[in-house]
């Protein structure tokens, strides 16, 4: 029988056929040296073989190549070497030959051979996906209605491929973390950071002495990258990973490892339901919803987190809210890496109940339209450490009551259009690392102040939005930058690029990245030449704007980037060798680089949903009530 017309059985042919050969080579009764080494040598063969074995069924992808070697296997097995017995001494150097093609077969299935894992030789680390279609490896609808997945998982290769999971950072923190990777739907693009807040909120990564917990989060994440479980996704330009996927085959092994350590409850279709402590919203009509609503389990009281996995319309009063008692986090909002993903609510008093959620430390209502405002039992989230209200385009007004969140850390209200002020209080939140979507608008007796900011000792991490009506009171205001001690990294977007003037900025002492979007300046300001910058500061991005000319200025940085500057001219000599730089969609480049080894030019074609973030943003027009 050929290799070629039956493939999946090429290893278990090799090895009959290698039999024979050995009958034929080795028949003569005569023991000697050579026999002894003839027989080593077969049985060698013989292992390797076998070792293949059940690794085959994910050599798919490269089945040309790899059934190529095995049919020049299967010739030199045929070769008269093996049935003369006066060729006997020709043997030995084909056998070489052979365990030589064999090595070449080994090498060319890299996502088989590099999970091997550190007690058996083999190392779960796989390589490093760019999310290309090769890269691809399905798991087809049928084969899970048909039970053929369960067949491959239990096979000896795919939990040899798991053997990495035993070994992440030889603590519970990473495996944790990569059981939550199950639960989310196969072929998803996750955002990165919704997934680290829920880490945060579930208390799977904490500060130590040295860190934050968000830093925490960050390393467990770069380490199931490193790792192979997850890879960046397409869509992701930027030097970070901010949005990822999960291989169909690892996410299908992490929902059985999930299963097996009652991380989460699966139906029989393998997607998420109800449990003792996770439970799940999916939309009415979607059939992958097979389990009890919420509010229909009888250990409701004990779920520590409910996840938003696609349910679109959040309906008025959901009666499980009311039932929750232990609850740490609630994910409503938006975790999808697609602005198209639509969320809204039928009826403000859906966030009523919140305030009976004494243990809730990450609320995540990001994305969700129709949200005017927040209740005021929001001041009664007295554990609330993260509060993400990410483009939660609706909403007009932060309550006052804010300021009672003493152990709130982070605050996202970036992209919340129209929101004018921030307020008053938010300066006793002392507990704040990030602050995103600050609005820098019209100076109020009840708005926060930059300058109010100071008191907070550990803030970070800021983004600011200069609003087109707060005039030379912004200026003041951006003045007092320098203000924030902890501040490190500082993004500032400026709405209205034509009526904004920027005369002077004082920028925090430590900080090490500054990234300006929509500019309305047209040459370098005194306060962003490089004489001015701080110390500490090694990533400078300026994207979108007037800026059309660099005055000769040079930044000592090692990261710069030039974005969608339409009206900038670099002439070949002004920029030194940087580690990385970027100058996508400028008007003209021509760097200077001799360097083969320190720079790194990148020419992306320009995304339009990233020009779009960049344009003055209009304001929506407001509901009538």
């Amino acid at each position: 029988m050929s290799i070629r017309k039956k493939p999946e059985l090429a290893v278990p042919l090799l090895l009959a056929r290698l039999e024979k050969a050995k009958e034929h080579a080795l028949r003569t009764e005569e023991e000697n040296e050579i026999q002894s080494n003839l027989f080593s040598k077969f049985d060698d063969f013989k292992t390797k073989l076998e070792s293949m074995k059940n690794v085959f069924p994910d050599i798919k992808s490269w089945e040309k190549t790899v059934m190529d070697q095995f049919c020049a296997l299967e010739q030199e097995l045929d070769d008269d070497v093996f049935k003369n017995s006066e060729m006997k001494y020709k043997v030995e150097g084909k056998l070489e030959h052979m365990e030589k093609c064999i090595d070449d077969l080994k090498e060319l299935i890299p996502k088989v051979d590099k999970r091997i894992s550190k007690v058996r030789g083999i190392t779960f680390k796989s390589r490093q996906v760019s999310g290309d279609d090769d890269h691809q490896t399905p798991v087809f609808p049928e084969w899970v209605d048909l039970g053929v997945d369960n067949k491959l998982l239990d096979s000896k290769a795919m939990w040899s491929f798991l053997g990495g999971f035993h070994f992440l950072s030889g603590s519970e923190q990473a495996k944790m973390c990569s059981l939550c990777l199950s639960v989310f739907p196969r072929n998803s693009t996750i955002e990165k950071k919704p997934l680290i807040y829920w880490w945060m909120g579930e208390g799977l990564v904490m500060k130590s002495p040295n860190k934050t917990a968000e830093e925490v989060g960050e390393q467990v994440f770069q380490e199931l990258l490193d790792e192979g479980f997850i890879r960046a996704s397409r869509e992701n330009k930027s030097l970070s990973v901010s949005s990822f996927d999960v291989d169909p085959w690892i996410h299908r092994l992490l929902i059985k490892m999930a299963d097996q350590h009652s991380f989460s409850n699966f139906s029989p279709q393998w997607t998420p339901c109800n449990g003792k402590r996770r439970a799940f919203l999916w939309q009415e009509n979607n059939n992958k919803s097979r389990s009890r609503r919420i509010s229909e389990e009888k250990e409701a009281e004990n779920v520590i987190m409910v996840l938003n996995v696609d349910e679109q319309y959040l309906r008025k009063k959901p009666e499980w809210l009311s039932k929750l008692r232990k609850v740490e986090v609630l994910h409503m909002g938006r975790w999808q890496n697609s602005d198209t993903h639509h969320i809204e609510v039928d009826d403000q008093t859906l966030l009523n109940d919140l305030g009976s959620q004494k243990h809730l430390r990450y609320l995540s209502l990001r994305g969700i339209s129709r949200i005017e405002t927040l209740p005021a039992s929001i001041s009664k989230l007295t554990s609330l450490q993260i509060l993400d209200l990410r483009a939660c385009h609706n909403l007009e007004k932060l309550p006052p009551t804010i300021s009672r969140l003493k152990n709130l850390t982070h605050l996202d209200v970036s992209h919340c259009y129209l929101l004018e002020s921030m307020p008053k209080g938010l300066e006793h939140l002392l507990a704040l690392q990030v602050v995103k979507g600050f609005v820098l608008g019209k100076a109020e007796k009840n708005s926060c102040k930059i300058s109010d900011l100071a008191r907070l000792k550990d803030l970070k991490k800021l983004s600011i939005r200069v609003d087109n009506q707060g005039g030379t009171q912004q200026d003041d205001q951006l003045a007092s930058l320098d203000a924030l001690p902890a501040l490190r990294i500082l993004t500032i977007s400026w709405g209205d690029v034509s009526s904004v003037q920027v005369n002077a900025i004082s920028l925090p002492p430590k900080l090490t990245k500054l990234d300006l979007r929509c500019v309305p300046f047209e040459s370098v300001p005194d306060w962003l030449s490089p004489s001015k910058l701080p110390l500490d500061l090694t990533k400078l991005y300026i994207k979108g704007g007037r800026l059309n000319s660099l005055d000769g200025h040079v930044w000592k940085v090692n990261y710069l980037r030039f974005k969608y500057l339409e009206g900038l001219k670099i002439n070949k000599g002004d920029l030194p060798n940087y580690e990385y730089l970027d100058q996508s969609g400028c008007y003209e480049f021509r760097p200077d680089i001799t360097s083969t080894t320190a720079a790194e030019i990148v020419d992306q074609p320009i995304a339009k949903t990233e020009i779009e973030e960049l344009q003055p943003k209009q304001q929506p027009k407001r509901t009538l009530k």
